[in-house]
């Protein structure tokens, strides 16, 4: 009961997507947290001690046990964790920037301009990522450098057909023409307005990029054409254990299941942030 006007009191509704939202945040932030922890402290996850080496978890003082040359997993996967959320971040920010130009771009202009970029989209989406990276891997080293390169070559592609999309229904919209008939430049139309209407999908569909970029780059390391010691990877540590998994399953289970929370968590906060929108799901393919 309102005191102040008598009236029965209601429940406040829940915000949809508030609880999706809030653990993957929880959960991605632990992760994070842990990460920046090991990278402030004295660990170094390269540090091998063969007399400890196949220690279960929690035995000789290391948490999530060791691996066959005796390097602790703890921080291992601390470091796999820094490596793959930093490589994560970057490739989405650049993905993002190049695919928003090119598809606003072309959706504005249309005409062959149009044609031209989206043919483009189109052959990039005919060559498998995998032949890409293989081809790669054959004239360059693998760095952060070159791992965000090929990872944002082929993740650029759905943001601009996810721009160009929404470009396409809201050019045709009575503020574009307004901006027009007020004499605002294309590149004004275009950064002013057209890209900062499509923000919404742009921002959810990174959330959920994130996950496949890590489940990109530890699949690369785990084949051997990704990072390699001394960088930290969770997959390249998978690849070690995976013939260890009778006598020694902790090897490449728990640098296994740390990917899986950093997937869920992206995933997580990417469902939440759709369903916050009111996003359908074939909006952001």
């Amino acid at each position: 009961m309102n005191l102040l006007t008598g009236k029965p009191a209601t429940r406040r509704r829940a915000r949809p997507g508030g609880a999706s939202l809030r653990a993957g945040a929880t959960l991605l932030g632990a992760l994070a947290f842990g990460a920046v922890v090991a990278r402030v402290l004295p660990i170094d996850p390269n540090a091998q001690n063969l007399a400890e080496s196949y220690l279960p978890p929690m035995s000789g003082g290391h948490v999530l046990g060791t691996d066959v040359l005796g390097r602790d997993l703890l921080a291992w996967c601390a470091y796999g964790v820094a490596t793959s959320l930093t490589v994560a971040l970057m490739v989405v920010l650049i993905s993002a920037f190049v695919g928003v130009l090119i598809g606003a771009y072309a959706a504005y202009m249309g005409g062959w301009v149009d044609a031209v970029l989206m043919r483009l989209v189109d052959l990039q989406l005919a060559v498998p990522p995998l032949l890409i990276f293989l081809a790669a891997s054959m004239f360059i080293q693998p760095s952060y450098a070159t791992m965000v390169v090929l990872l944002s070559s082929v993740g650029w592609v759905p943001y601009a057909r996810l721009v160009r999309a929404n470009v396409l229904v809201d050019r045709e919209r009575g503020y574009v023409a307004a901006a027009r008939l007020a004499g605002t430049r294309r590149i004004g139309i275009l950064f002013g307005h057209l890209i900062p209407a499509a923000a919404t999908p742009i921002i959810v569909y990174a959330s959920l990029h994130i996950g496949f970029v890590v489940l990109s780059e530890s699949a690369l390391s785990f084949l051997g054409l990704g990072f390699q010691p001394p960088t930290a990877s969770l997959g390249y540590m998978i690849s070690q254990g995976r013939d260890q998994l009778v006598g020694s399953w902790w090897i490449a289970t728990v640098p296994g299941l740390v990917i899986i929370l950093l997937v869920v968590s992206a995933n997580l906060i990417g469902d939440g942030l759709r369903d916050r929108f009111h996003l359908d799901s074939g909006g952001l393919e």
